[in-house]
């Protein structure tokens, strides 16, 4: 309709324009048309700001590239900087000032999170290097993100191996290597762990994993300490400058309760840091075993390694049930592995389902009432991934060393709902190992092989720690005190770092063994002397409390509450670690840096020569500036030019009529 609204504007200005040039014909004025011309533009103009017409174009925008500056300001690079901090700085700021005149330039510092401008801080107590380069692809995938500069140690504590990392498009890392890459001399406990819970006068084991690095012929001694004392020490013998190996002490559970336990690896010649020389771990001795019930429709090699990890493991009794059927007994039991079956009475159990090629649809019902979206499918494989966010208990310590690289499953079930007790994932990111806590936990695996993952893991580690390690925490995630305690806490990770806030369950059950919270619950936590005091929230019918952070030790718990003119009270133990994740590694990896850079696109450079950064940028095709072409519509009326043009033109006739002595 644009056409017709020029037309009538038109129109209009010539039908002004004819009625004042007929008037001023007869006047004896120079250029006695000039006025009538004035007029028709007057009109046209008046006429189509009146009409006010939408007209179509082409804008042209150009995007500048986007340069992201991603500085890792953990604790570890203050120390990889030493001396040359003031130097990489001052380098820095100028190198940002250079870039700014070419590009759009966003700086991000890193540790566990990801920091908008927090620069140069070097604060953050863990370092997860994956995750932020996720987030800046994430935040950025709608932008002209030309490169990502990242300024890092190359030491990650958190999160998944940045080797691995795949972003949604194609970014050019450069990447800024700072620190020493040379081997220092460092001993190192990588990890430490244990059964959670152990039966009273039973022995068992625990496990430690140490590197040694730059300190080859040289030995030490490793020793395990329980209440102060050393109770087991172990000779280890350093055979190159790149030592891996592991520990393994054996003792036996003499006090019921939670007890703490330390190994400790004696510092040799010229090892300068010895924080990552210790690490503890809390033990639940309880007074009986726990009865385990595997049910199954018929023998298979996972049911072996279920087996041999239980029997590895004193605190557990298994009793195999090959007929599919429940036995009469079921209740005597503590726990259910509900192998490739679900029985067809209804099981009051904390129960594990592991889901299989064998399990009949007959069992949907019953996984259904636990995880509401879950279907049959046909026949695929699954590759695990672990969900690094999961924290209901310590995870193996050689866990991200094997799952990259063992066997996928087998399954014909999916649409397990994403929770915060999510272990594992498959390679589409969906999960495939839940845990649902509750008054009866339960754990549902939607795969089964993990014999295939044993065999592996024996021939690549020579041990099978981490498949039988899980097997048994899961075991103690579903292990339910039978004590009929009426109140009862629970430290929901007994060995945290003083980087983890301390959090702690609480229950009180009537004489119908029903959860209630009517009445006020309270937590002590003692450690040298000192008491801190607290109450628990109520959440839902039972207690939860989040006590903060902590500063390193052992602290005793103590949970009271009163009810019905009766006190009741539980105990526990936890240990606060002081060993900072930063301090597990010492040296910066720059094979991890340049890897990065070269599998990208991007180019590698150290915190001695990153000046020349910019000219990489430079010649870099794929960093260019992107000009926007889009059509809009815009009315005439936003012409503010318009007015002032009217004004102009208005004046102008008036100004030659008052000159030429002629009548308006």
């Amino acid at each position: 309709m644009t056409w017709l609204y020029w037309t009538i504007a038109i129109i209009f200005g010539i039908l002004l324009a004819f009625l004042v040039y007929r008037k001023d014909k007869q006047k004896q004025v120079p250029l006695r048309w000039l006025p009538a011309l004035l007029r028709f533009f007057l009109g046209s103009l008046t006429a189509l700001l009146l009409l006010a017409p939408v007209f179509s174009g082409l804008s042209h925008e150009e995007e500048k590239p986007t340069i992201i500056w991603l500085q890792d300001i953990s604790t570890s690079n203050k120390k990889s900087l030493g001396g040359f901090e003031a130097k990489y700085k001052s380098q820095q700021a100028a190198l940002l000032e250079q870039l700014k005149q070419q590009y759009t330039v966003q700086q991000f510092g890193f540790g566990a999170e990801l920091y908008k401008d927090s620069l140069l801080t070097y604060n953050q107590k863990a370092t997860n290097i994956t995750q932020a380069l996720e987030q800046i692809s994430t935040q950025y995938q709608d932008k002209n993100l030309g490169a990502i500069i990242l300024a890092s140690d190359g030491i990650y504590n958190q999160g998944s191996n940045p080797s691995f990392l795949q972003l949604a498009k194609p970014i050019p890392i450069y990447s800024i290597a700072l620190g020493d890459s040379t081997t220092p001399k460092d001993l190192s406990l990588s990890g430490m762990y244990a059964n959670k819970t152990v039966a009273l006068n039973n022995n068992f084991e625990l496990f430690a994993d140490f590197v040694a690095t730059g300190l080859e012929g040289k030995q030490t001694t490793a020793s395990l300490i329980h209440q102060g004392k050393t109770i087991a020490t172990q000779n280890i013998t350093i055979s190159n400058n790149n030592f891996a190996g592991s520990l393994s002490f054996s003792t036996k559970a003499s006090q019921a309760g939670p007890q703490k336990y330390t190994i400790n690896i004696a510092a040799t010649d010229g090892e300068t840091n010895l924080q990552n020389n210790s690490q503890s771990v809390i033990v639940d001795v309880k007074e009986k075993k726990t009865k385990v019930l595997l049910l199954a429709q018929a023998p298979h090699p996972d049911i072996a390694v279920i087996k041999q990890a239980l029997n590895e493991a004193s605190q557990f009794e298994l009793v195999q049930n090959l007929s599919g059927n429940a036995p009469a007994n079921i209740n005597e039991f503590d726990i259910l592995i509900a192998y490739q079956c679900v029985p067809k009475e209804k099981v009051a159990l904390p129960t594990w389902y592991i889901v299989g090629t064998g399990t009949s649809p007959n069992a949907l019902p019953a996984l259904k009432a636990i995880a509401p979206g879950i279907t049959f499918i046909p026949p695929r494989s699954i590759k695990p991934n672990l969900k690094e966010t999961f924290n209901q208990f310590t995870l193996p310590s050689g866990i991200r060393a094997v799952l990259p690289k063992i066997p996928p499953m087998s399954t014909i079930v999916a649409g397990l709902a994403p929770t915060e007790q999510t272990l594992l994932n498959d390679q589409y990111g969906t999960p495939i190992w839940n845990y649902y806590p509750g008054e009866k936990p339960n754990s549902i695996l939607i795969g089964e092989d993990l014999w295939r993952w044993s065999v592996y893991e024996y021939k690549n580690f020579n041990n099978y720690n981490t498949t039988h390690e899980l097997v048994r925490q899961t075991l103690s995630f579903l292990q339910v005190d039978k004590d009929n305690k009426p109140f009862k806490i629970n430290v929901l990770k007994n060995n945290i770092t003083d980087n983890e806030p301390a959090i702690v369950l609480a229950e009180l059950r009537n004489p119908n063994g029903e959860l209630i919270n009517e009445p006020e619950a309270r937590l002590s936590l003692s450690s040298e002397g000192k008491t801190l005091n607290y109450n628990f929230e109520k959440s839902g019918n039972a207690y939860r409390l989040q006590a903060g952070l902590l500063a390193p030790g052992d602290y005793n718990l103590k949970g009271t509450v009163s009810w019905k003119g009766k006190n009741y009270e539980d105990f526990g133990l936890l240990h606060v670690s002081d060993i900072p994740l930063e301090a597990l590694r010492t040296h910066a990896d720059f094979q991890l840096m340049h890897q990065l850079a070269h599998k990208s696109g991007g180019s590698f450079f150290t915190q001695y020569n990153f000046s020349q950064l910019q000219d990489s940028l430079k010649n870099n095709a794929q960093i260019k500036t992107i000009i926007h072409t889009r059509s809009q519509n815009k009315p005439i009326i936003d012409e503010r030019w318009l007015f002032f043009l009217i004004l102009v033109l208005a004046s102008l006739e008036w100004f030659l009529r008052k000159y030429w002595n002629m009548n308006t």
